[in-house]
């Protein structure tokens, strides 16, 4: 990165302006090259010695509606078809658990199509409003990937597509094709499912595919312990509840943990949360320190929950919207902040609470939510009360 694209991301009004003229620029002069993102060329692996296995550009192309919305498309038969000597594929993530969580039926598919191409995952190293490393985690028990490594990046200002992926490019052998990992996310957008197989030239099932969980064949030991531990607890009980009520991408945490965990357990449920500040001290909940298990030993322990007893969620709109959805469990999703692109993230196991009818989700799937039945949080944000989650839980669920 020049000391030019670092004075200009460290100074927002000079960047949107900067991207705003590159834009005007690419739109007003059809013959000037089109590169994306700004901040990482993408050509320029392939006009170093080190990374020249493809020249021909029909295999990618870059849409760009508007500079905060570019993207890039691939081709990659077009990509070996201009050079068919490409040693891999070099996938580069810049994500949080939950966007990851939305790939995952592209690799599968992708890896059928290339079944004699390894693939190296790169996985951005820092957390940050976007990036999460236990993404490389996750890619190391995907078995379509061979090797997964970490890299040193940083998020654009403006563009959230549009990272540093200068220690990633250095990190990626010889012949390997570099390939960032982006989605669309828009209004106009379908799905983020449906976006990322159009991005990668697959073809549209007839339905959304639900994330694709892989689970080794014995738990590990904090699983069966944990698995044990809520056999005894649940047992007569009416079913479990498993709470996620906090969401790093909002830095928002549900304040009514005890109320909401209480009620649920009058009524005759186990509850179980990863969320801190439910009643400790109720034999009938469980906190779950996520710190003793990985992300993907929770869901692991919930999908053998799932073979035992009925197994609902209550979850913000965070990891575990996409997450019940590959587990295959009934969510109340509380949608505690308006954003209109909602239905790119939406499954249909999930019934949203919201104070906003969204136009592109099921009317059915949506259960309005008055003035009354919440209180401000802050200027964006609500908080639902905690009788209204119950007897909506009750509505959807119990029948």
């Amino acid at each position: 990165m020049s000391k030019f694209q670092q004075f200009l991301r460290s100074h927002r009004p000079l960047c949107v302006a900067y991207e705003t003229g590159r834009w005007l620029v690419h739109k007003s002069l059809f013959f000037v090259p089109s590169c994306t993102p700004a901040w990482y060329q993408f050509d320029a692996p392939f006009q170093s010695k080190r990374n020249t296995p493809v020249t021909d550009k029909n295999w990618y192309h870059i849409s760009r509606p508007l500079y905060r919305h570019e993207h890039v498309f691939y081709n990659l038969e077009n990509a070996l078809k201009a050079n068919p000597n490409v040693k891999g594929f070099a996938f580069i993530f810049f994500m949080g658990i939950g966007d990851y969580l939305y790939t995952t039926p592209v690799w599968g598919k992708l890896k059928k199509k290339f079944p004699n191409i390894p693939f190296y995952g790169y996985v951005g190293a820092q957390f940050d409003r976007n990036n999460s490393p236990i993404v490389g985690k996750l890619l190391e028990e995907n078995p379509n990937f061979d090797r997964v490594f970490y890299f040193n990046g940083s998020r654009h200002p403006l563009i959230w597509q549009n990272y540093d992926y200068e220690d990633a490019l250095k990190q990626i052998p010889e012949g390997f094709l570099a390939i960032p990992v982006y989605y669309q996310y828009g209004k106009a957008v379908t799905h983020r499912v449906i976006s990322l197989l159009e991005t990668f030239n697959l073809p549209f099932p007839a339905e959304v595919p639900t994330p694709v969980m892989y689970f080794p064949q014995e738990p590990a030991p904090v699983v069966a312990e944990h698995l044990n531990l809520v056999r005894a607890k649940a047992q007569g009980k009416k079913g479990i509840v498993f709470l996620q009520l906090d969401s790093r991408g909002s830095n928002y945490v549900y304040p009514h943990m005890q109320a909401l965990a209480k009620g649920l357990t009058k009524r005759g449920y186990f509850v179980m949360s990863v969320t801190k500040g439910g009643p400790t001290e109720n034999p009938d909940y469980l906190e779950i320190d996520i710190k003793k298990f990985t992300i993907n030993q929770t869901w692991h322990f919930l999908s053998l929950l799932k073979q035992e007893f009925p197994l609902y969620v209550i979850a913000v709109n965070s990891v575990f919207w996409a997450a019940s959805a590959g587990l295959g469990l009934p969510n109340l999703g509380l949608q505690h902040w308006i954003d209109k692109k909602v239905h790119n993230l939406w499954y249909p196991n999930i019934e949203v609470v919201t104070d906003y009818i969204y136009p592109f989700l099921p009317r059915e799937k949506q259960i309005f939510a008055p003035p009354e039945s919440y209180t401000p949080h802050n200027k964006k944000i609500i908080d639902y009360k905690p009788d209204w989650v119950i007897r909506w839980f009750v509505e959807k669920f119990e029948k």
